[in-house]
């Protein structure tokens, strides 16, 4: 086994009275299990604790003989894997200028740009005609009396927050006879279900529903199965050794009856992709839905990086209509892998830990000067 020659760093947001502090340690494990073959150790920390003067950060290590966490100081890495999941606005602000100045260091260099909000990933992918069928139309929500204007175009909405959210903060308006149903999850991820009866009353709702935070606005699309479970399918595009697009994996993600969303952080459940398309739809249908996938699994990642810039990996969700239309619901450019242990797929897990890894070698290996 040849001897450490690389360091790749993974940035995370702090996480307070947790050990080590940060998210996804389970992961990171995982990947410093195949980075040592390679040569490659990763160190994780958080953009704030940078010394630039120094050039220098204190950062944890995994050391896999002893199953420990280290914590030592190092010299700042050259390759920057960005793991930062932001909270809410007021956090993702926070970190912004100490992520800003990483990534305009010459010397520092991202296996992937982050994505921005979902509002200037749409306005990507609109950019490319091949791609608008798939895309629902949405819109900045500047205010919420233009809800009722939204209400009138698309009869009814749907309504979520522009930056990440795992379901929280999702809600969909359904004027009924003489009231409006609106229903969806809370901010604090809880499920909720009210009838309003005037737009008045809509608009005072909506005002303390939505507080500060940026929201978008779309049709709210009925992406059901027929006996009213809420799904999407969850595809993972990543880069392979030699920079080419490659699908990972894809696993649905079901929700309960009556549930607005189907994300596994409000209680839902992961099937594998395939099975589950053949019991919810006739066999021609299930053919076109898997063209579809195969076709914005192409064309999705090479568009928003052409306007873009770089990116590593990306997690699509889609969602399939009742007429087996294919909508493209959000692009994420850091996403889990935890879908593929609850179906069962270790392999593909085991691949999507191995992907990044071989990326960022194929990288370090274009960067000059031996040791990074």
């Amino acid at each position: 086994m040849r001897p450490t020659t690389y360091t790749l760093g993974v940035i995370t947001c702090r996480i307070a009275k947790k050990f080590p502090p940060f998210l996804e340690t389970e992961y990171i494990k995982s990947l410093t299990r195949e980075g040592k073959p390679l040569g490659i150790r990763l160190i994780t920390f958080n953009p704030m604790d940078v010394d630039w003067t120094r050039r220098k950060v204190t950062a944890w290590s995994y050391d896999l003989p002893t199953d420990k966490w280290l914590k030592e100081e190092h010299p700042l890495p050259r390759l920057i894997y960005d793991r930062c999941y932001y909270l809410d606005s007021r956090q993702y602000l926070a970190y912004k200028p100490h992520i800003s100045r990483m990534n305009q260091d010459p010397n520092i260099l991202f296996l992937g740009k982050a994505l921005g909000g979902k509002l200037q990933t749409y306005k990507m992918l609109q950019q490319e005609p091949s791609l608008r069928p798939y895309l629902p139309p949405t819109q900045k929500l500047h205010n919420t009396p233009e809800l009722l204007s939204a209400l009138r175009s698309h009869s009814s909405i749907l309504i979520k927050p522009n930056g990440g959210s795992h379901g929280r903060g999702v809600a969909a308006i359904i004027p009924e006879e003489n009231t409006i149903r609106v229903w969806g999850r809370s901010k604090a991820n809880r499920r909720f279900h009210i009838k309003l009866h005037s737009t008045k009353t809509l608009l005072l709702w909506a005002r303390r529903f939505i507080g500060n935070t940026r929201y978008i606005v779309q049709p709210y699309l009925n992406l059901t199965t027929s006996d009213g479970r809420p799904f999407d399918i969850r595809i993972l595009v990543q880069k392979d050794r030699s920079g080419t697009w490659t699908t990972t994996g894809m696993a649905v993600r079901s929700g309960n009856r009556n549930s607005l969303t189907s994300n596994l952080h409000g209680g839902g459940r992961a099937e594998q992709a395939q099975s589950f398309l053949s019991k919810n739809f006739p066999p021609n249908k299930v053919s076109e839905i898997m063209d579809a996938i195969r076709f914005l699994s192409i064309h999705v990642p090479k568009q928003i990086e052409s306007q873009h810039g770089r990116l590593l990996e990306l997690g699509l969700d889609v969602g399939i209509d009742r007429r087996g239309h294919v909508w493209v619901l959000e692009a994420n450019s850091k996403p889990g892998r935890s879908v593929f242990l609850m179906t069962g797929e270790k392999e593909t897990r085991m691949r999507s830990i191995q992907l990044p890894i071989q990326y960022a070698l194929t990288l370090f290996r274009s960067l000059t000067g031996g040791s990074v």
